[in-house]
């Protein structure tokens, strides 16, 4: 399936290409994406492929002939991915395709966004070296796992928020729980009913962010559920909305260390913005 990663960019859209893609997947996709060629004009793609397994034959069909129809609607696609087929892949569809490709392994994220704002005024502009004086935050994105303990990172973002006047943004990551291997036995389980259950979680998610944020009472929130790794999810979204600061919780051990805890580290160092890590108690 496609999912689209909210962006803050003028002509740059980007989404995630997750699991095996159908033909159903595409008659969904393709019209959202035309209408914004439509809207904008040619435009800029991140795609991030997202424990991805390729596509069933009449999807590459119809992958390979919107390519055809629209290459000259793309200025460039960046395909950020962790194998080496999807490099080969992204090369091979470079070589029939007049569109600028260029593959990125996703500890390259933010290379791959650099490539795609390149050229660009506002580019240009976020290169110059900054003030000595810290800016104001703006833009404050919180991670969380919906623990009792990460409440305590999402009242210090809040704190944050209000203190700068800034924009609180909250994430939260669903993984999928299951996606079948070519070997899978599809006599024992039907996979649509792990499909079916990876929703379930995704729209529990949903209400209780939705919940989160509406107890929060600050009117200046956005909040999002994303399918993904924790870690890989918060940086692309970070870099997606040019956010300058992420604050996460950690204690390293239990409870929260299964979503993010673990990742923690991995947010600080692959972050361009600052990150505050918040101690959370042993449990």
């Amino acid at each position: 399936m496609f999912q689209f990663i909210p962006v803050t960019e003028d002509n740059i859209f980007a989404i995630k290409a997750i699991g095996k893609l159908t033909d159903e997947d595409y008659q969904q996709f393709l019209p959202q994406l035309t209408a914004l060629i439509h809207k904008y004009g040619p435009i800029s793609l991140l795609v991030e492929l997202e424990d991805f397994h390729g596509w069933e034959p009449k999807a590459a069909w119809d992958d390979f002939t919107f390519g055809k129809e629209h290459e000259k609607d793309f200025v460039r696609i960046a395909i950020v991915g962790k194998k080496s087929w999807h490099k080969w892949m992204s090369t091979i569809g470079n070589a029939f395709s007049e569109t600028k490709i260029r593959f990125f392994f996703s500890d390259d994220l933010q290379e791959a966004w650099n490539w795609l704002r390149e050229g660009r005024p506002s580019a240009k502009a976020q290169s110059e070296p900054g003030s000595p004086e810290p800016k104001p935050y703006t833009k404050v994105l919180v991670a969380l796992d919906f623990s009792p303990h990460s409440n305590l990172a999402l009242a210090r973002a809040a704190e944050i928020a209000r203190h700068y006047n800034a924009k609180l943004l909250l994430i939260h990551a669903v993984e999928s729980i299951f996606y079948p291997s070519l070997d899978f036995d599809f006599l024992v389980a039907n996979p649509a009913d792990f499909l079916e259950m990876d929703q379930v979680v995704f729209d529990h998610a949903v209400s209780r962010i939705e919940k989160l944020a509406d107890n929060l009472g600050y009117p200046n929130t956005q909040h999002e559920i994303l399918w993904g790794a924790a870690k890989s999810t918060v940086l692309s979204y970070a870099e997606a909305q040019n956010v300058d600061l992420i604050v996460t919780g950690s204690h390293g051990k239990h409870g929260i260390a299964r979503l993010l805890g673990s990742t923690a580290s991995g947010i600080v160092h692959g972050a361009r913005c600052d990150v505050i890590v918040v101690k959370l108690p042993e449990e």
